[in-house]
């Protein structure tokens, strides 16, 4: 799919690993390279329920992805199919010139054509970048979670 005269989107291929690789790890750092590697190759193994989509500049160079999927239920939408942002980032150096915009048109696309009537996504409460980008693409927000954990001490058994 081409978008603009500089921007092409294109589903993730094999050969686009390292790269993708590189941007998930920039997306979720705590997440160890074994467990992406792991996720990608089921992403790569169920484009149909899992697509994701990399946008490529003129020159080859990947300047951001969209990971997708599809959920049973999103909040705001009910108990229905929807298509869900799971996995979206572009490269700072390529941000506010209409790469984001791209990778989510194409999905909202995916969508569509799979005749589901609503787009899903979430971001940490904290992420105010994440949360103004939603909202500049007309993503509503529904709710709120907070979700607490306390490391306990482990008694020595005997």
């Amino acid at each position: 799919m081409k978008t603009k005269p500089n921007i092409k989107i294109r589903p993730v291929k094999k050969t686009d690993i390292i790269k993708w690789l590189a941007m998930r790890r920039a997306l979720w750092p705590d997440c160890p390279p074994k467990k992406h590697r792991e996720e990608m190759a089921e992403i790569l193994a169920d484009r149909r329920n899992e697509p994701a989509w990399v946008a490529e500049s003129l020159s080859g160079e990947l300047m951001g992805f969209l990971e997708v999927s599809v959920r049973n239920y999103a909040d705001g939408a009910g108990r229905q199919n929807v298509g869900y942002l799971e996995g979206w980032f572009v490269r700072p150096k390529y941000r506010k010139q209409g790469v984001g915009r791209a990778l989510i048109k194409t999905a909202e696309e995916w969508a569509v054509d799979r005749g589901f009537t609503h787009m899903g996504s979430d971001t940490w409460v904290g992420n105010t970048r994440s949360y103004k980008v939603h909202q500049a693409m007309r993503y509503k927000e529904v709710g709120r979670d907070v979700h607490f954990v306390k490391k306990l001490k482990i008694k020595n058994k005997r």
